[in-house]
C-alpha cells in the first residue's frame, strides 16, 4: 500500500495542502478520512465492486478533481491571495476532500481486495492505513518546503494544473 500511494492523487492532495496548511492538521484529515474510507472498504469487499459499476466511480472522481483545479485556478486569480482561514484549509474540509479523492482509488479497490482474499479485516485496515499515512508524511514534508519557498498564487496554479490534468486525462481513458 505504501509503495502504491507514491504519485497518487491523495497524495498529490496531501502535498498541495501541505503547502499552506498545518502539517498535524494534515496528518489528523488523511487518518481519520483513510480509516472511514478503509473500513467502508474492509467491511463492504465485494459488494461495493458489483453495486457501483467502475464508470461511475472513474467519473465522479474526475469531476472531483476538475471542480477542485477550477477551484483553485479562481483562488490563484482571486483579489486577496491570503488563505481563508489561519491554517489554510480546515480539518473537516480536507477529510471530505480525501474522502472523495479516494472514491474508486487504487489503495480503496486493493484494500477490497485483501478483505475478499483474507478475512482480518482489523488487520487489513490498520496496516494499508499505516501506508497510507506513510507515505502522505513525506508529501506533507515536502509540501511545508515547497509552500514557505514559492508564492501562493503559483502554488495554486500548480495545483489547478495538476488537478485538471488528472481529472481530464481520467475523462479521457473512460470515454
Amino acid at each position: 500500500m505504501l509503495l502504491a500511494e507514491f504519485g497518487d492523487k491523495t497524495q498529490l492532495l496531501v502535498l498541495s495542502f501541505a503547502t499552506r496548511t498545518k502539517p498535524l492538521d494534515i496528518i489528523w484529515a488523511v487518518i481519520i478520512s483513510t480509516l472511514l474510507s478503509h473500513i467502508l472498504a474492509v467491511s463492504t469487499g465485494r459488494v461495493v465492486a458489483i453495486m457501483l459499476p467502475d464508470i461511475y466511480l472513474q467519473v465522479t472522481t474526475s469531476v472531483f478533481f476538475i471542480s477542485f483545479g477550477i477551484y483553485e485556478l479562481f483562488n490563484a486569480f482571486a483579489k486577496s491571495n491570503s488563505i481563508s482561514t489561519v491554517t489554510g484549509y480546515s480539518l473537516y474540509s480536507m477529510i471530505i476532500v480525501f474522502l472523495i479523492a479516494e472514491i474508486g482509488d487504487k489503495s480503496q479497490f486493493a484494500t477490497i481486495a485483501l478483505s475478499i482474499k483474507y478475512n482480518m479485516p482489523f488487520i487489513i485496515l490498520i496496516s494499508t492505513t499505516l501506508g497510507i499515512l506513510t507515505a502522505d508524511i513525506v508529501a506533507i514534508y515536502l509540501g511545508s518546503i515547497l509552500g514557505k519557498k514559492i508564492n501562493k498564487k503559483t502554488v495554486r496554479l500548480v495545483s489547478c494544473a495538476i488537478f485538471l490534468t488528472f481529472g481530464i486525462y481520467n475523462l479521457f481513458l473512460i470515454f
